[in-house]
């Protein structure tokens, strides 16, 4: 179309058809037969104009088709009837895939055995497909939906990348990528400094030095990060606590007796076993 680009209509790609048609008629003065009928009353001047108008409108419209569409709006000749036709063809299916791609997107979620690269890819493959049917997807969007995706052995990751809302697509890349080689890699090559070392991160240009993801502090690595240690500990301990409690519930449930704190638990035991002895 004299060296304006507009993609093919195949009937799944009507929204960036219908924009960028409708750019490349209105740069061609020929967007105002596809949203009005012929005028009534117009000079014999005017209607000549407009039938040239329409003719082209047409013409332009029907070469950007494919070969099946072109087929099934062949007969029509009036710019703002195949306009609208076209339109009521594919807006509702266009709709549906719009809400289809949207529930993909925030489904996402990385596949077992799924590498870091394909799982990117994947996500910005979704949010294109979303941002072609008229879904405009934030950079922000796609950096949470992908992260909120990830389980397994990225689980971690997660957690952490949850607290660092910041971070771009590419340096969530570059994390996935960093624990991948750390898991993938024997425990005895982790060596502090190299590739491997988890969360070691963004260099800085002109010192080199490089920041632990957990903490965001120089000179260590996330593996040996004391808050990240910390929290796990807590954690640990935690579970141990709840584990104690769980234990000694079970054991006041099957006998009363010891409801006692465990100094008049330890008592009532003592005192059990001396009588036994006096008896015997």
């Amino acid at each position: 179309m004299d060296g304006i680009n507009v993609p093919e209509l195949t009937g799944t790609n009507y929204f960036i058809w219908s924009l960028k048609m409708q750019a490349a008629l209105s740069l061609k003065r020929l967007d105002s037969v596809t949203t009005q009928m012929k005028p009534e009353g117009l000079s014999e001047k005017d209607a000549i104009e407009w039938e040239q108008k329409n003719s082209d409108a047409v013409a332009y419209i029907k070469l950007s088709l494919s070969d099946e569409q072109a087929l099934q709006f062949a007969a029509e000749n009036n710019a703002k009837i195949l306009w609208d036709k076209i339109k009521s063809t594919f807006t509702g299916q266009t709709e549906d895939r719009k809400i289809d791609a949207g529930n993909e997107f925030k489904n996402l979620q990385i596949n077992s055995n799924e590498l870091a690269n394909d799982y990117i890819a994947r996500a910005r493959g979704i949010a294109t497909k979303c941002h072609s049917l008229g879904s405009d997807v934030s950079p922000r969007e796609l950096v949470y939906y992908t992260v909120r995706g990830l389980k397994g052995k990225f689980v971690k990751v997660r957690d952490i990348l949850k607290t660092q809302r910041d971070k771009s697509i590419d340096e969530v890349l570059e994390i996935l990528r960093e624990e991948e080689t750390s898991i993938n890699s024997p425990s005895s090559t982790h060596a502090e400094g190299t590739s491997a070392d988890v969360f070691y991160s963004r260099k800085y240009k002109n010192s080199g030095m490089r920041l632990c993801y957990v903490c965001r502090r120089p000179n260590h690595v996330a593996k040996d990060c004391f808050y990240r240690n910390q929290k796990e500990s807590v954690t640990s301990s935690q579970r141990r606590k709840v584990h104690r409690n769980n234990n000694s519930k079970e054991r006041n449930t099957a006998n009363p007796v010891f409801t006692a704190s465990p100094n008049e638990e330890s008592l009532w035991f003592t005192t059990n076993v001396l009588q036994k002895n006096v008896l015997s």
